[in-house]
């Protein structure tokens, strides 16, 4: 349990506790298994203190000062706001910062993030420089513009993450990581683990995202409902996204913009990356298309198929595919984004042909 004396303390307020810290620099505060569920702790001097197994479930903790603290097992869930936060050199290990925790521009460097629950959180802009996220659960954590210089990432859960070119992966330490976080709670799972056989050469994670980002900024097309930064042309605006231009049309990747100048220079008509409103099994939905062409007086869709398609991705795209097709769009081909980098004439010349082909 707390010692008694330091969490009569703290209950004062921020302001005689940081005092008292400043007072007695040679003790460390014992806070442990402290229920501080939604207390306001902005600005406190946390730094060196025990809170393991602490219950701080939606508390307010911007710019605290929690360098070396002692997180490990804590419960920081459902929107605890770290952001700004001094975390360097922290135990967070087995902590559960899951349900949309605010780490937005916070300190992590050198934090033991080993096994920790970080589902939803946003990371944008932190610092996990040399951190280690060993077995870290990851699942839809926004990691826009965030820092993980030489952070140690084997065997965390990546799926569905939300990254952009400006995210640091420098020098990142990672033997192999997952698409699905089942491992994390029910042993291993080689069906999500990549590679699945073996590990990561030195540096080949990074490179492969690197490659990643350069092609397709990792933005998912998706389309929700309620989403007003969604226009008719179907590419999701986000503040922090690279969408790439050419001739005032919009496009996710240089790989996208490759084709349509192949087929710009054929004198097709064609629609790129815009919604269309079709019937599904679910009544009328939008759907999107990376190009509709129209050659000849027949219409074909041409899909630029991404380096990083995870499975439940790819039965998502075959699902659209049958759709366009029942309504009416008898050719819908997908092309590896290599080689329509690398070949989009021959690529979009392969594509007239099918289109011939299938409506022979």
């Amino acid at each position: 349990m707390a010692n008694p004396e330091h969490l009569a303390i703290l209950k004062q307020g921020v302001e005689v506790w940081n005092k008292w810290r400043d007072e007695n620099l040679d003790v460390i505060p014992d806070l442990y298994e402290t229920d501080l569920g939604g207390a306001d702790l902005s600005k406190a001097n946390l730094s060196r203190a025990n809170l393991s197994c602490s219950d701080m479930s939606g508390a307010y903790l911007s710019y605290a000062n929690l360098s070396e603290v002692n997180l490990s097992g804590a419960n920081l869930s459902w929107y605890t706001d770290l952001s700004g936060a001094d975390l360097s050199g922290a135990n967070l290990s087995m902590a559960d910062l899951s349900g949309g925790v605010n780490l937005r521009v916070a300190n992590l460097k050198g934090a033991n993030l080993r096994k920790t629950d970080l589902r939803w959180a946003d990371l944008s802009v932190a610092n996990f420089s040399d951190a280690d996220l060993t077995n870290a659960d990851l699942f839809q954590s926004q990691v826009i513009s965030t820092n993980f210089n030489r952070a140690t990432l084997t065997g965390a859960c990546i799926k569905d993450w939300q990254i952009n070119s400006e995210t640091n992966l420098d020098d990142v330490i990672c033997e192999y990581i997952y698409l699905g976080s089942e491992h994390l709670y029910f042993g291993e799972d080689q069906a999500t683990r990549r590679p699945i056989n073996g590990i990561f050469a030195p540096g080949e994670f990074t490179s492969l995202y690197k490659k990643i980002l350069e092609n397709t900024d990792l933005i998912l097309r998706k389309t929700p409902e309620n989403d007003n930064n969604i226009n008719n042309q179907g590419i999701q605006f986000y503040s922090n996204s690279t969408i790439h231009t050419w001739e005032n049309l919009r496009f996710r990747s240089k790989t996208e913009i490759k084709i349509a100048e192949a087929l710009d220079r054929t004198g097709v008509l064609f629609v790129p990356n815009s919604l269309a409103r079709l019937t599904t099994p679910k009544g009328r939905e939008n759907k999107e298309a990376d190009f509709l062409i129209c050659y000849n007086g027949k219409w074909g869709v041409l899909e630029v198929d991404g380096p990083f398609h995870t499975a439940e991705r790819r039965v998502e795209e075959q699902e659209r595919e049958r759709i366009f097709k029942k309504n009416g769009i008898k050719v819908v081909e997908r092309f590896d984004a290599e080689r329509c980098y690398n070949n989009p004439d021959e690529v979009v010349q392969e594509f007239f042909k099918m289109i011939e082909i299938g409506y022979y």
